[in-house]
């Protein structure tokens, strides 16, 4: 047997773990001393199942992990903020615990993919961004909460998390990227937080299991097909605030039902609700009687006028003349009115 397959090799220059090899099952690099885990180290160790990196360790580099498949547990640095690089635990389809995940602060563009039996992680308040397609794929994964100090999200970043059930943000965000939670079927709960202005096309797409939905009134505009083909959605209710829904915004939701508009809401994309035939209409409700118009022509102009209709919730403008004739009438003081009936 040659002897690097007897000791671990480890290579290490300039702070930096160039590569590290062996035939053991375990990397135990606790008394090791270097600052990042460098490009491709761990190559190729379809061995190893588990890694315990020094509390020096700030940085895990392009593609380090990529491919270990039989690799389970990474614990990372307890003391130092941790930096993921692109692809860096790629097609790990064994990992499913990430220790001190509360400590990352950048997790990189596919950092996750297909890591298909990754339980719920922890997200820290020093977390600032996710790159695209970070967690595509991540089939184990139920809840994902995202914490206030996170600016920034990529494409993709959770798309086809069959399994995600919930998602939580707190106050950070601004915009939730394109495709962001797509194909996501199990989800059945969103709390978006108050700081979310624009959900991008697609961002929602095919979440088939989502059953009622409030955008809160930061929300100004609603990107192409962002909640398309949510098959069970039945109940939308847009807060006032919402200015814009884009084209097939809730295109192919069949079940849908209610939808509560505020005055608010301007422009409709092309078929924001569809464009066939349904067999039960949706009814859209809107507070007066300008809404109603408004609101039947812009289903006209997009094409939806088939899949919804119209409802008006408030007064007519006709009881409103009443009311305020019957006001009127009610502060006059009495010598007045006895006046002119002479």
């Amino acid at each position: 047997m040659l002897p690097f397959l007897k000791q671990p090799l480890i290579k290490i220059k300039q702070w930096q773990l160039l590569r590290w090899k062996s035939r053991e099952e375990t990397a135990d690099l606790t008394e090791a001393d270097f600052v990042a885990v460098g490009k491709r180290a761990f190559r190729g160790q379809w061995r190893l199942e588990a890694v315990r990196l020094p509390s020096t360790a700030s940085a895990i580099k392009t593609e380090a992990f990529r491919g270990c498949r039989r690799l389970a547990t990474i614990e990372l640095s307890r003391e130092t903020n941790t930096g993921l690089s692109g692809r860096a635990f790629e097609h790990c389809v064994r990992l499913s615990r990430v220790e001190s995940s509360e400590l990352l602060s950048v997790i990189g563009a596919r950092a996750f993919a297909n890591c298909r039996v990754l339980r719920n992680l922890t997200f820290g308040r020093e977390l600032r961004k996710i790159g695209e397609e970070a967690f595509r794929g991540c089939n184990a994964l139920t809840e994902v909460r995202l914490p206030a100090s996170l600016r920034e999200i990529g494409r993709a970043a959770f798309a086809d998390c069959t399994e995600l059930e919930a998602v939580e943000m707190e106050p950070g965000l601004a915009v939730l990227a394109p495709s962001l939670f797509r194909g996501c079927f199990s989800l059945r709960r969103i709390v978006l937080s108050d700081s979310v202005t624009e959900i991008s096309a697609g961002a929602f797409r095919g979440c088939s299991a989502l059953t009622e939905l409030t955008l809160p009134a930061q929300v100004q505009t609603v990107g192409k097909k962002a909640f398309a083909g949510c098959a069970r959605l039945e109940t939308l209710t847009l807060e006032h605030g919402v200015k814009k829904l884009g084209a097939k915004a809730f295109a192919d939701t069949p079940r849908l039902c209610e939808i509560a508009a505020p005055a608010s809401l301007k422009t409709l994309g092309f078929g924001a609700f569809g464009l066939g035939k349904r067999e039960e209409k949706a009814v859209m409700t809107v507070e007066n009687e300008y809404m109603l118009r408004r609101m039947k022509r812009q289903l006209l102009l997009c094409g939806s006028w088939r899949c919804v209709r119209v409802e008006l919730v408030g007064k007519s403008i006709e009881e409103r003349k009443r009311e305020r004739r019957r006001a009127t009438l009610e502060q006059t003081p009495v010598h007045i009115m006895d006046q002119s009936e002479e």
